[in-house]
């Protein structure tokens, strides 16, 4: 039965037997960090030249610092890179446009660009540009390591190399304006930029920008003469862009902007005062801040330390792949799942960070930003929906670090944590959704991890909230759009003003009558307590005006008349187990499958329901549309019909609880695995997806957290630290051979083997390795299709009884149920069953 095991498991195999009391191999021995540190190549994602059209990289400090880059550029400098939106970034700033690359060949300089690339790796530590030039291979390789807001460029080849880095030293959301602040200067192997932004943002703050570059090995510094610095830029992806949205101005009958800032200005001028000579290997390092100490200490620290601190990246990419770890026995699942990971704890969680924002300096910073390009910032719904991620992955000092810098700057009137923390803006509190979404998860972080002193210690604040929200219900239900301000209508995640939702929308309810639930027994507050429990019981009759035959409406307006249109807004029910009717679920499952399922994510609206939104004219202009895949054009349609990867693993658990497992696997997980691989962003997902391909970002954060959440899913754990309950109900694709993962609860660790062997056997191994297991009991799930029923099991070598197993109750419509057997965890678990 154990036939198939992945490369990791045999090597523990071999290195610690053991035996066992039945004849077949042991699967479940814990995989190391040295296991995967050594192995890391394994996860390369190499392509040739004729791929790397519209692909990037990013890489990141793990502070909030980050890289992003095209795989290949232009040949003309003026068009280097497509989007103003590539460089290197912090937050709130943008500091490095890229570098222009010569090597001499015979005399002649020969430019590194897309004319002599021949291919590109993606590594989970690493980027490299391949190139033949002279007949030898040329290596461009970058990096950024961690804590330390710094790039390195490694250049591989005998050849004599020139590099002219280029900075765009700007508020990320502006354009600079005026150029006359820039200025360089050589301190002996040392170059000094800097530049000074005197109203950025909302706030006309002043943000200074410094960067010091040199070399590793001895460099030829030439400045380059002042009237030569400034160099004039078009970027022709952003200009085709904005043509896009405004060809439709007249069929849509509004002249809307794009989601993004500056989306309409493609042009600019970069800074580049000097050329950095050096014959090959040559590292080039550019390190940056807002100070000229900063710079410069960072440019010390990574020029004496650069080999110790890429072993660090290694390790703690190691490490997280370890406590983290999923395997599958197919490789693109295994792969993607690797690339996405890192690239999410690499560039999108920031840890220990220092920000200014608000006008302050924030200390001790840790948030999930939002993604990259210009959503590096820390928007806290989309923070708290992506901290699901960290969750899954037994990160719980990164989630309680997060979620204590979450829960701050609370709004004495309504009770919410702020919208966003942005630089050079002032908090606002327009997200309705936002702080419900930080309740349920410091519930969910308090219950899987067992640490009840964060809850604590910000109890005042989430008794604040609900005292604060209970005199807004209505009959239950909690209302949005207008209640900061009565104009602002759309405070939902749909927030534009073409979808305000004002009223009651269905996921702000789902949310509240979630996080009534979880904190009415918590909070010590006794009057606030009965009230929340009150509104409990009211809110959820209430909310049986949301059920149509199969589906939820997406909204009530204030006046309790429903919003009949299919979003997917109502499907977030089965992310938060909110109890439905069972065939109301399973109407719901069926008909996101005709309806919802896009092509890469969940569309946003269904399109029977488009009639209804739009105008004829849009709707018959074929650029519009292509049978069920909608074209993007800005805001116009941002929320209505384009799709979002966020919503997928809300759709993979509709099809785990209702459907089947294939439909959850191929449609809504399987095509972010070939988003990861095939996409824009090599390692990412894209906040949005069209009839065209990928848009927005290419690297954003609820996106690839649907992607990790979605393959934990398949493994149907849960866990209880205060109840020391675990819940192991694997079910698989037909395409895994297997499926292998780590998870924790408390400071317990187990790993999770499981193998079927189809049609009717099954083998679960369960391992618990650190911790205290003591008082644990395990309940041992087993899908069955088919109506089969257990013929016969064996735990620990013990035959278990026909009459020791419990079923499910078959739902409506399903065919299938689980086979349930509860046992101690008293040490190793290993189940072998077979049904008929």
């Amino acid at each position: 039965m154990a036939r198939r095991i992945c490369r990791t498991l045999r090597r523990a195999v071999d290195r610690e037997p053991r035996a066992r009391q039945d004849t077949a191999p042991w699967l479940c021995y814990p995989m190391t960090a040295d296991d995967v540190r050594h192995d890391l190549s394994r996860y390369d994602l190499v392509l040739s030249a004729e791929h790397l059209q519209d692909r990037s990289f990013l890489l990141g400090n793990r502070a909030g610092f980050t890289l992003y880059l095209p795989a290949s550029t232009q040949h003309r400098d003026a068009t280097l890179h497509g989007s103003k939106w590539y460089g290197a970034s912090g937050f709130g700033q943008s500091f490095l446009e890229g570098f222009v690359i010569w090597v001499e060949v015979d005399g002649a300089p020969i430019s590194l660009d897309r004319t002599c690339q021949t291919g590109f790796v993606m590594r989970l530590d690493e980027a490299i540009r391949v190139f033949r030039a002279a007949e030898q291979e040329v290596r461009e390789c970058y990096f950024v390591p961690n804590g330390v807001q710094a790039v390195v460029l490694s250049l591989e080849g005998d050849l004599a190399f020139e590099v002219r880095p280029e900075f765009e030293m700007r508020y990320y959301q502006a354009f600079n304006h005026e150029f006359s602040s820039y200025g360089a200067e050589q301190h002996g192997d040392c170059l000094l930029v800097h530049n000074r932004v005197t109203d950025a943002g909302p706030l006309k703050e002043v943000m200074d920008f410094y960067g010091a570059i040199g070399t590793i090995l001895p460099s030829t510094v030439e400045l380059i003469p002042e009237g030569e610095r400034l160099i004039h830029k078009t970027y022709l992806k952003d200009e085709a862009r904005e043509k896009a949205i405004e060809s439709v101005y007249i069929e849509t009958g509004h002249e809307v902007s794009d989601e993004a800032p500056i989306w309409n200005r493609y042009s600019t001028q970069v800074y580049s005062p000097a050329r950095f000579r050096a014959r090959g290997p040559m590292t080039l390092v550019c390190a940056f801040g807002t100070t000229e100490d900063a710079a410069r200490t960072g440019l010390a620290q990574v020029r004496s330390g650069l080999a110790s601190m890429r072993v660090e990246k290694r390790a703690i990419i190691a490490h997280e792949l370890t406590e983290g770890v999923v395997e599958t026995g197919v490789q693109q699942v295994d792969d993607a799942y690797a690339h996405a990971i890192t690239r999410f704890n690499d560039c999108l969680v920031a840890r220990d960070a220092v920000v200014h924002a608000s006008g302050e300096e924030l200390q001790h910073f840790n948030a999930i930003f939002a993604g990259n390009k210009y959503f590096m910032d820390a928007w806290k719904r989309d923070e708290n929906i992506s901290l699901r991620a960290l969750l899954e992955t037994n990160d719980f000092e990164t989630v309680r670090a997060i979620l204590d810098s979450t829960w701050q700057f609370q709004d004495e009137r309504t009770g919410r944590l702020p919208q966003i923390i942005r630089a050079g803006e002032s908090l606002v509190y327009y997200s309705s959704d936002g702080t419900l979404w930080a309740l349920h998860r410091l519930f969910e972080y308090t219950r899987q991890s067992g640490d009840t002193s964060l809850l604590q210690q910000k109890l005042s604040i989430v008794q604040h909230f609900f005292r604060a929200s209970l005199p807004f219900v209505q009959c239950g239900l909690l209302p949005s759009g207008g209640i900061v301000d009565p104009n602002y209508l759309w405070e939902t995640w749909e927030d534009t003003p073409f979808t305000p939702r004002d009223g009651y929308p269905v996921e702000i309810e789902l949310l509240w009558l979630t996080v009534l639930a979880e904190f009415s027994t918590l909070i010590d507050d006794p009057t606030v307590a009965g009230e929340m429990r009150e509104t409990l019981q009211q809110g959820r009759t209430t909310f049986e005006q949301f059920y149509a035959d199969d589906y939820l409406y997406d909204s009530l307006d204030y006046d309790w008349r429903p919003r009949r249109i299919l979003t997917p807004n109502g499907y977030l029910a089965f992310d938060l187990e909110y109890p439905l009717p069972s065939e109301l679920e399973r109407g719901m499952v069926l008909l996101a499958r005709d309806q919802l399922a896009g092509r890469r994510g969940v569309r946003s609206l269904a399109p029977r329901d488009w009639p209804a939104v739009f105008p004829p004219a849009f709707l018959d202009d074929p650029r519009s549309h292509h049978e069920k895949n909608m074209a993007s054009f800005g805001i116009y349609n941002y929320h209505r019909g384009i799709e979002w990867q966020w919503f997928n693993a809300a759709l993979v658990n509709g099809e785990l609880l209702h459907g089947d497992v294939n439909h959850a696997y191929r449609p809504y997980t399987y095509s972010l695995v070939d988003g990861v691989l095939h996409d824009a962003g090599m390692g990412g997902l894209s906040e949005l997806y069209d009839e065209h391909g990928q848009l927005g970002a290419d690297f954003q954060a609820w996106s690839m957290a649907a992607l990790i959440e979605s393959v934990h899913r398949f493994a149907g754990i849960t866990v209880d630290a205060a109840a020391k309950t675990i819940r192991v109900a694997p079910w698989i694709p037909a395409e895994w051979p297997y499926l292998r993962l780590r998870r924790r609860v408390n400071d317990l660790r187990f790993d999770l083997c499981y193998e079927p062997n189809q049609p009717s056997g099954h083998r679960l191994q369960l391992h618990p390795f650190t911790g205290e297991s003591d008082g644990y009991t395990v309940a041992l799930g087993v899908p069955l299709e088919d109506g089969r029923k257990i013929h016969a099991a064996v735990l620990n070598g013990r035959s278990v009884s026909v009459g020791e197993w419990t079923y499910d109750q078959i739902r409506p419509g399903a065919g299938w149920q689980k086979a349930w057997l509860i046992v101690p965890l008293s040490g190793d678990i290993d189940l072998q069953v077979t049904s008929v």
